[in-house]
């Protein structure tokens, strides 16, 4: 029954999803994140008892199909791509107190005004201490801790004090250790900014487009928008400490058009940044106190719009401009291993990539837990080891709710091993922390992305891959990899998408 040049099934078992007809193509993506795209005609053969020898050895390079010769090479790559899963938390947030200046209509952390008991609300010594112990102990050979409010240089003191006990400690177990600071930037002092300078403390901010759009959200105590205050403060910073603070400001999207979304990044773009990370606006603190709505259809229809603007920038040349996102959905599509984007990974990042510690030292799986404190709270450092923590299975809660093998819906979903639902978001959306797929903002979010990335990079790979850091580094192994194809040699390329 067998004729030459055929494959049949007794030769191979399938290691991949359902098709999606993506830009003309079907696309697969394998359980190890490879993802691969067919014309129809090839793809219809894999739901056939046999396919050509040609398309037989394409999967089989690429680990679509597990065979005889390929079987190791899977199962190692089945590893790699779960390696973030099982290295231990590298991020580290630190909240260094509740206290902040500003009163943000969309703030997610419930802080505490400026001169409320900094006894209270800020982080003391001992507690630092404690967390740091803590951090210590836990496996990563890498620590990112990263300074978190309300504004956390309003208590710099437990910044530096937790800086000064954390360089002290690691000296001892010799691990990798480095700072960031999330800040709004309005009342950090020079010797404070000269201290993250010299300690090489890196400083991100939000910054949420042009003046009216920026002052909608970003209010300060007495009701009136920052705007200008931290635009001068960007520059004076910028120019008194050279590369100290984020090129990429942190915009959060909440009702605005596609027309205000485009004009948000012409005006990044034109002050002289290099890229944006576009956010969605989160059902979180005074979010859901003050009853804020948006349709998550809308942002989806803005933040895309967003992104064709930015593709046709780069088409056109000139500086290259990108979007945060994009960069991770770029890094799973092209990487071995799923990426370490805490809040976009199968399972989530919780615990296993990012740990939380508020100002009194509880613990919780994520920043977004903060508000939810009661519901997700992990234990206190002070009286919880990592190895308390571990042997728990509670610990794990939202890491196996945001298992995509858990419905059957998303057993059958061809974006599977790339999604990245959030059950902390979910439970506070709903009251229910089961992310329910093709509901769920996080699942739609995953799949609306993915549908664009994957079209233009199969029409214009060259755009989009313009995005990536180091772009004409990694353009040109491309070129190498394809000439080497054409040539005879290994095809390195067929690892990734295809």
């Amino acid at each position: 029954m067998k004729i030459e040049g055929r494959r049949y099934r007794d030769e191979w078992i399938p290691n991949y999803f359902p098709s999606r007809a993506v830009g003309g193509h079907r696309i697969r993506v394998s359980r190890t994140g490879k993802l691969i795209a067919m014309t129809p005609e090839e793809d219809e053969q894999l739901e056939k008892i046999f396919m050509a020898q040609e398309l037989y050895e394409r999967l089989e390079r690429t680990g679509h199909i597990v065979t005889a010769r390929n079987s190791a090479d899977v199962l190692a790559d089945l590893k790699t791509w779960f390696s973030l899963t099982y290295a231990g938390p590298m991020l580290h947030i630190v909240v260094a107190t509740k206290r902040c200046n500003l009163d943000c209509v969309y703030c997610h952390m419930l802080p505490e005004a400026v001169g409320a008991d900094p006894s209270r609300f800020d982080l003391q010594p001992d507690t630092a201490e404690a967390i740091v112990r803590f951090i210590a102990g836990t496996p990563n050979e890498c620590n990112m801790i990263e300074f978190q409010g309300g504004e956390p240089f309003l208590n710099f003191e437990g910044i530096r004090h937790t800086v000064e006990t954390a360089k002290r400690v690691n000296a001892e177990v010799g691990k990798r250790l480095d700072f960031t600071i999330v800040s709004n930037l309005m009342v950090a002092k020079d010797e404070q900014l000269a201290y993250c300078a010299e300690n090489d403390i890196h400083i991100s901010y939000s910054l949420n487009g042009p003046p009216d759009i920026h002052d909608r959200y970003r209010l300060t105590r007495s009701g009136v928008g920052s705007f200008h205050k931290v635009v001068r403060r960007i520059a004076e910073i910028q120019a008194r400490f050279p590369g100290l603070i984020s090129t990429s400001p942190l915009c959060v999207i909440a009702q605005e058009s596609p027309e205000e979304v485009v004009r948000t990044i012409d005006f990044f773009h034109e002050a002289g940044f290099d890229s944006v990370a576009l956010l969605k606006l989160r059902h979180l603190g005074k979010v859901r106190t003050a009853g804020l709505k948006y349709e998550f259809r809308d942002f989806m229809r803005s933040y895309i719009a967003g992104l064709d603007h930015i593709l046709e920038k780069n088409r056109r040349g000139g500086r290259v401009y990108a979007e945060r996102m994009v960069r991770v959905v770029l890094a799973k599509l092209l990487s071995d291993s799923d990426v370490g984007y805490v809040d976009w990974r199968n399972p989530i990042g919780d615990v296993s990539c990012v740990l939380t510690y508020d100002h009194d030292g509880e613990i919780l799986p994520s920043d977004e837990a903060r508000s939810l404190r009661e519901e997700f709270t992990l234990g206190n450092v002070r009286d919880t080891t990592w190895q308390d923590l571990m042997e728990r299975e509670s610990t794990f809660r939202t890491m196996n709710l945001s298992l995509r093998d858990r419905d059957p819906t998303c057993r059958e979903c061809p974006y599977n091993p790339y999604c990245g639902v959030a059950p902390i978001l979910d439970f506070a959306r709903t009251g229910d922390a089961s992310p329910r797929p093709h509901e769920s903002e996080e699942c739609l979010f995953t799949i609306g992305l993915l549908d664009w990335a994957i079209a233009r990079y199969l029409e214009d790979p060259v755009a989009l891959l313009k995005m990536l850091p180091d772009a004409d580094t990694f353009l040109s192994s491309l070129l190498a990899e394809a000439q080497s194809l054409a040539a005879g040699g290994p095809a390195g390329a067929d690892r990734g998408a295809a």
